[in-house]
């Protein structure tokens, strides 16, 4: 579970926030909901670890959601903020190595924490 986790809170393109920036919406919302689909053929993965892939943000958002009722919520999170939320169908491995390679140290730029992984070819990320 530890792949999973972390690959639900970070990701290349996944900012990190100064205290004064940061707030509970953004946090939450910063957050990214990934399936196992590829890895998960069948839906017993997700069945078993009850959606936490997929409804991740919502879990955010209000951590006493019980898991029978996290799609629902996660529905409405996309709903209202269509812009921002965050969902990822690459597969996992995929991803995981994407992670491994792109976000090994932060820089500031701008206003923004920032992975600094300009150095790593695109075909790596």
């Amino acid at each position: 579970l530890e792949h999973t986790s972390w690959l639900q809170h970070t990701d290349v393109d996944v900012p990190h926030f100064s205290k004064d920036e940061h707030s509970f919406v953004k946090g939450a919302l910063h957050t990214i909901d990934r399936p196992y689909n590829k890895m998960d053929p069948w839906g017993a993965i997700d069945f078993l670890h009850h959606q936490i892939g997929t409804t991740h943000v919502a879990h955010h958002f209000a951590s006493n959601i019980p898991h029978y009722k996290a799609q629902t919520a996660t529905d409405a999170i996309m709903d209202s903020y269509p812009d921002m939320y965050l969902y990822d169908p690459t597969p996992i491995p995929e991803a995981l190595w994407r992670v491994c390679k792109g976000c090994t140290a932060v820089e500031k730029r701008g206003d923004r924490w920032v992975w600094q992984n300009e150095d790593i070819p695109k075909q790596l990320l």
